[in-house]
């Protein structure tokens, strides 16, 4: 019987489910991203193409050359991708050479001077095949803040110029005691000798060689040193300037992020202060300073202004400043292109780093398969680091950790503002000029006592974020321990002693130079109901993203007991450093805890740490936030993690290093499916992005003294702006710049007024528009000219015609008032005439009349 009742309830269930099929029935997503395993292999450039085609990867995440990409277009089985992901500099050393000898670098017009010999036309067509885009300076047309200097860049638009540049060469070389000898500059007898370090992996080679012929033909004798990154990276950022082991080289940058409203780039690739500039903050090295460039950056980097055109006021002034100096000088922005196989789903197109975003390994999947392989140019070279301090300073390292953890926050990857992240975040602000209390509770680590300390009574700052650490606290590691605030505070404590412990600061000089200014701005942290953390801020921007951007705890991601035995082995047993540059002057490796002899130094430390010498740092205000027994836990996970994977990359993201393995060039990462992780498949997946760019451009024919309109049509995501630049080619002279008028949602019109052409002389002019979107960081870009009429050389032919007209009108004129006197005479004859006409006709009519009148009588 029971059998019998099941048939027709099954039937019942599926004609149900037939009949509302519309209905869906939700299913709950795994955790974790949408592929299981993800392959980083070592592709060279060259090869990207053919490994692509055989299936040994399924996508390339470094540029590919111009050649190859033009190759692939027409691949039905392939999608190019295409991002501004990578720019080309030269650095400079400006450091003094010892006495008797000559830096010529040193001398900032010689640097100035190289802006000259650079063909940054030659290099964006013919080297790049026009994937490329000329710089001035540290950002190009695809950056959001070109529409803040782009005057600037305007005005500084060097052209290929020898002549110019040798013309500043010899005038400030001469002045410096060096001479000139068969077109060879020499000091104290000895020839003024260049050591150019030039990268062979990509088209730096050419742009090196290309350079290096300049120098060699405006007198100086080049040194040129061929060099892939693993050799070339120690000697130009891990040796003291001093030394002039190098004085040239060609650096390669691949962004992180989009940036709507940058804060760092310019203080990283202009200010000292933040450990970019030749000397690095490294203790002990000779320093390129700048003061008034430290300064500029500084308020920029830590919101000193009071609005967006303060700001903006300040980012021009050390702009201008930066191209002066001319320690960098930019030469491209590169067009990366980066192929896909067309089955690959799931990708976002950022609009700063391409398919290199951190968000395509948590959505990119192959359906059918559960692993995708990804090529670069490189997976561990001899200048990759993996630790939290110090390391990740290179692409082919940070694209796979950017996969590993889960940043706090991140950047839109189509506006580039700052979005929550794994912290969801609320913002509280007093305004530039006005200030909260902090609360009297509220703690802060003090690196000379050792001690958390309450703030007190009196401390205010100008902003409070709180954080919401609910999807965070509570998770697990990819060992499967919890993630607890023992971990929040000790990176925390992490960083507020590396910035100021004497000792630490003094080993770690680089790091603690830029740590230390920023975290003078904060004030106090509280945990609230064990699920947020309240941070207190003197930091203030018009955006209350960047507000809490700046709030965020700098480091952690690794468990709390391996920081700290990171700790030990850095600046105990100074067995390794954070740092490059600390590891260069103490001979000890940069500390890589994907390496096993690194993982086992740290490893070894670890085994020697007792809990009692960590445990007043999670003791806050009488809670303790830690304990021996969760210590002892997570150690032992932590020595089988060893055991196991030979490294100690233990984080918090969608992925877990499985294998690393330097020799081969390769790395596995496997799907972290814990439960607790907070996101799974198409949380992460944003497609791909409408640029704003130039539609049409209405240029008229502008005649002096005339008024004249510009229509312009854009297209792109709204709200839209147009900024519009007027230059003089000839001169260099920029005659207007501003905003142009909305007629539209997406037309422009920029009017010219009689008084603004009349001041204009007659030729071409160059006219250049940038519009912009607040939704997508991208600039687009035109370029055209217009022609003030020449109405000069008519003037005298108008003069002429006027003359002669005025002559014949004369004549005309004399000859009208002939014709009119004699018209009166014969009007006055007319007149008489007329008259004896009509008194006939007045004769004529009464006769009629009369005669009329004797017919009828008869």
């Amino acid at each position: 019987m029971k059998r019998n009742v099941g048939i027709p309830l099954l039937m019942i269930f599926l004609l149900t489910f037939n009949v509302f099929a519309t209905v869906s029935i939700p299913v709950l997503a795994e955790s974790g991203p949408a592929t299981d395993i993800i392959e980083f292999r070592r592709v060279p450039v060259d090869l990207a193409a053919q490994a692509l085609k055989a299936g040994e990867i399924d996508y390339y995440i470094f540029g590919l050359r111009p050649a190859q990409a033009e190759a692939l277009k027409g691949d039905p089985d392939v999608v190019v991708y295409y991002a501004p992901a990578a720019m080309v500099s030269i650095i400079l050393n400006p450091a003094p050479a010892p006495k008797g000898s000559l830096n010529p670098f040193s001398i900032r017009e010689v640097r100035f001077a190289l802006n000259y010999l650079i063909d940054r036309d030659y290099v964006v067509n013919q080297i790049y095949k026009g994937f490329a885009a000329p710089m001035v300076t540290f950002l190009s047309q695809y950056d959001p803040d070109y529409v803040t200097i782009y005057d600037i860049i305007a005005k500084y638009d060097f052209k290929y110029d020898p002549v110019t540049a040798a013309a500043i060469i010899d005038k400030a070389l001469t002045k410096a005691g060096a001479s000139k000898v068969e077109g060879k500059w020499y000091y104290n007898g000895s020839p003024i000798v260049i050591n150019f370090i030039i990268r062979i992996e990509d088209e730096r080679r050419e742009i090196g060689d290309m350079l290096a012929s300049a120098l060699e033909s405006v007198g100086f004798t080049v040194n040129r040193l061929y060099m892939a990154f693993g050799q070339a990276i120690p000697i130009v950022y891990g040796t003291d300037p001093a030394e002039l082991q190098w004085h040239l080289y060609t650096e390669g940058w691949g962004k992180s992020v989009p940036e709507k409203y940058d804060y760092s780039t310019i203080s990283q690739f202009g200010a000292p202060w933040y450990g970019w500039m030749p000397g690095w903050q490294e203790a002990g090295y000779w320093q390129y300073e700048n003061s008034t460039i430290d300064e500029l950056g500084k308020k920029i980097y830590m919101g000193i202004f009071n609005s967006k055109n303060e700001r903006d006021e300040l980012y021009r002034k050390a702009t201008e400043m930066i191209i002066q100096e001319s320690v960098r000088i930019w030469v491209a922005t590169r067009l990366e292109v980066h192929p896909a196989k067309k089955e690959v789903s799931g990708l976002t197109e950022d609009v700063g780093t391409g398919l290199r975003s951190p968000l395509n390994p948590r959505e990119v999947y192959i359906p059918g398969k559960t692993t995708v392989k990804i090529g670069h140019l490189w997976i561990h070279t001899e200048s990759s680091a993996w630790n939290p301090i110090g390391g990740h300073d290179d692409v082919y390292s940070v694209d796979m950790w950017r996969a590993i953890h889960d940043p706090f926050m991140w950047r839109h990857p189509f506006s580039g503002a700052p979005i929550p992240f794994r912290w969801n975040y609320k913002v509280t602000t007093a305004g530039p000029t006005g200030s909260l209390p902090v609360p009297e509770d509220a703690i802060i680590w003090d690196a000379v006592s050792d001690t958390w300390k309450t703030v007190g009574k009196g401390v205010t700052a100008k902003s409070k974020v709180v954080f919401d650490l609910s999807k965070y606290v509570g998770s697990k590691w990819h060992n499967g321990q919890p993630i607890t605030w023992a971990d929040v505070l000790y990176a925390i404590y992490q960083a507020f002693e590396i910035a100021y412990d004497p000792v630490k600061s003094s080993i770690e000089s680089s790091i603690a130079a830029t740590l230390s200014e920023t975290l003078k701005l904060f004030k106090g942290f509280r945990i609230v109901d064990e699920k947020y953390l309240e941070v207190y801020v003197d930091y203030w921007h018009f955006s209350d993203d960047y507000i809490a951007e700046y709030a965020v705890i700098p480091g952690g991601h690794y468990p709390w007991e391996l920081l700290a035995a990171m700790d030990k082995v850095v600046f105990e047993d100074k067995a390794a450093m954070y740092s490059r540059s600390a590891s260069k002057s103490y001979g000890v490796p940069w500390l890589s805890v994907n390496l096993k002899l690194h993982a086992e130094l740290v490893k070894t430390a670890l085994e020697k740490m007792k809990f009692s010498d960590y445990e007043k740092i999670f003791n806050v205000r009488g809670k303790a936030y830690a304990t021996e027994t969760e210590f002892e836990a997570r150690r032992a996970a932590d020595v089988a993690w060893f055991n196991d994977k030979g490294h100690l990359v233990i984080s918090d993201g969608p992925f877990y290093l499985n294998i690393f393995d330097p020799i081969a060039q390769y790395a596995q990462l496997k799907a972290f499916r814990d439960p607790s992780y907070p996101f799974s498949k198409g949380d992460w997946f944003f497609g791909k992005p409408e640029p704003p760019k130039v539609v049409s451009m209405g240029v008229p024919l502008v005649v002096p003294g005339g008024a004249a309109s510009i229509i312009i049509e854009v297209q792109g995501p709204p709200p839209l702006g147009v900024k519009y630049l007027i230059k003089n080619p000839i001169t260099g002279d920029i005659v207007s710049l501003g905003d142009a008028e909305a007629l539209t949602a997406s037309k422009f019109v920029i009017r010219m007024s009689p008084t603004f052409t009349e001041a204009l002389e007659p030729g071409l002019y160059e006219l250049i528009i940038a519009t912009y979107s607040e939704q997508v960081a991208f600039v687009g870009t035109s370029k055209t000219y217009f022609d003030v009429f020449n109405v000069r050389p008519l003037e005298s032919t108008f003069r002429d015609v006027g003359t002669a007209l005025s002559q014949e009108i004369a004549k005309v004129s004399s000859a009208l008032d002939s014709l009119a006197q004699s018209l009166s005479t014969l009007s006055a004859q007319a007149s008489n005439v007329l008259m004896m006409l009509i008194v006939v006709a007045v004769l004529v009519i009464v006769g009629i009349v009369v005669s009329s009148i004797s017919l009828r009588r008869r």
